[in-house]
């Protein structure tokens, strides 16, 4: 027994030793980024440690600068206008330096940072519209996702909790019972959940208020009924009705063959909802897998899959193929679109009832992308992000991926650099009319609340309304016209709503 004890001992140790390690490396790791070495090397001289110029050299946190402060034009200035730096500085430590620039300057936190959150106080000026912001309630954990109900609730889905409803006086009740079951997180870093099994998104039927059916997604998560003896997860949509806190009458609409369940934490699922024109349901997978597969169609990862509200496949989609042509375990017949990296949202287009997305790049590349059946989003081949060493994306050319740009869909905005965009929705309501059908659009690490006005296909007006604010997941409008907001921080979560003057 003397042995077991040191053994136990020894394991605990050592583990306790790796905790450590990972923390110290993860709480230094914005300090050792290689743009910032870069940038202290190089620059700090002329432009001071915090951009604020000096005697030699012009402060760049100014509010114009004479080049321009567009990501290009800051690589255009770098390489122009500064003959004295190394001759083997690489166009990606140029971009690099470039993006710490006006990182900088759009006062980008690091991702710990980000975490903290301030409700304004007061009256919010905008373009259009001046508001307030109110708190609604203060939630139990970090949560992923709101659906507002007819009545005034609001559905809340918190990613290690589950499903719970805040009542129109703010009040948040218990867990609804009967659903899939959660899964508490494996490790909490840096204020973000990792694990497998986490609850995802909630969306409203279009016509909940005849057929009562609310759909939401979910980790799914199996171990030893993998094959396995580690766990593994996979994004599934099911849906059921409510009565009196109970989830009743539910069906599974959209799951996979557990073959493609994968030990990548839920971080990268997705699993946003979105319901077409037609009624049709849309799910974002991820890439939750190597990359490899997301150009696979007999997998689910980096694509958005298209059902029928019933669970029933559509012949139509791009990719469908019949029973005797397909594997058991192949997902094409459900594949609408491909070539996603980390698709965070997901929308309706009021006026053409066609579905829109926010997607994550690398360091840099986030885009709003009006998705197309059959399209190719391109990633990880092209994209306008770097990677998080500084070097250029070469996963796609690895991987051995050989497709023209012009046969890829571009994005409709690119957020270079990257505010890591979260969840959106298309502006419908009377308390905003001149927000009418603009995109209001959250991010996680910038904490900006950005309204994006896009007609035909283009951008033609781009404000921040709130920054600083905090890790925005969520983004709907309430049946009473208002605007609602869902911030996650630490292990909690607020929820606020915009409200006019």
């Amino acid at each position: 027994m003397h042995w077991v004890f040191k053994t136990l001992l020894v394991l605990i140790v050592l583990v306790g030793a790796a905790a450590l390690g990972i923390n110290w490396y993860l709480s230094t790791s914005d300090a050792r980024e290689p743009s910032r070495v870069a940038y202290l090397e190089h620059c700090v001289g002329c432009h001071g440690v915090g951009l604020e110029g000096s005697e030699t050299g012009l402060p760049l946190i100014a509010p114009k600068l004479a080049y321009g402060d567009a990501v290009p034009k800051l690589m255009a200035s770098i390489t122009e206008q500064h003959e004295y730096l190394p001759a083997d500085l690489s166009p990606s430590m140029v971009k690099a330096l470039a993006l710490y620039i006006a990182e900088r300057r759009q006062q980008l936190p690091s991702i710990v940072e980000s975490h903290r959150h301030q409700i304004p106080e007061g009256v919010v000026q905008s373009q259009y519209h001046n508001f307030t912001v109110e708190l609604v309630a203060e939630l139990t954990s970090g949560p992923y996702a709101i659906e507002p109900l007819p009545d005034g609730r609001i559905l809340v889905s918190e990613k290690v909790r589950g499903l719970s409803v805040v009542d129109a006086q703010g009040i948040q009740g218990e867990l609804v019972e009967g659903t899939p079951r959660i899964w508490s997180e494996i490790i909490h870093v840096r204020g973000s959940y990792v694990g497998l099994g986490q609850m995802l998104d909630v969306e409203l039927h279009p016509e909940f208020l005849t057929n009562g059916w609310i759909y939401f997604s979910h980790a799914d998560r199996c171990q030893l009924d993998c094959g396995t003896p580690w766990p593994r997860s996979m994004v599934r949509v099911v849906r059921g009705r409510l009565a009196d806190n109970q989830w009743v009458d539910q069906e599974v609409i959209w799951s996979v063959h557990k073959d493609n369940y994968t030990v990548v934490p839920d971080g990268v699922a997705g699993g946003r909802l979105a319901f077409d024109g037609n009624g049709d349901l849309y799910v974002t997978v991820g890439g939750k897998s190597t990359y490899d597969n997301l150009h696979v169609m007999d997998t689910p990862y980096g694509k958005i899959h298209r059902v029928h509200g019933d669970g029933r496949i559509p012949t139509d989609n791009p990719f469908w193929a019949s029973d005797d042509e397909n594997t058991a375990a192949s997902t094409r017949n459900t594949v609408w679109s491909y070539g996603h990296r980390t698709t965070q949202g997901l929308s309706t287009d009021p006026r053409t009832g066609l579905i829109w997305s926010t997607e994550m790049g690398p360091r840099g590349g986030d885009e709003v992308n009006k998705i197309v059946g059959g399209g190719n989003y391109g990633w990880p081949l092209y994209t306008n992000g770097l990677d998080y060493d500084a070097e250029p994306i070469s996963i796609g050319e690895d991987l051995g991926l050989d497709f023209p740009l012009s046969e890829t869909i571009l994005p409709v905005v690119d957020f270079t650099p990257a505010p890591s965009l979260s969840n959106f929705v298309f502006h419908s309501g009377d308390q905003f009319p001149a927000w009418e059908n603009d995109l209001l659009v959250g991010s996680l690490r910038a904490q900006t609340l950005f309204r994006i006005r896009i007609e035909n296909d283009e951008v033609v007006e781009q404000e921040r309304l709130l920054t600083q604010f905090g890790r925005i997941r969520d983004v709907e409008m309430g049946f009473d016209g208002l605007v609602y907001v869902l911030l996650e921080h630490g292990e909690g979560g607020s929820l606020v709503r915009l409200a006019p003057l």
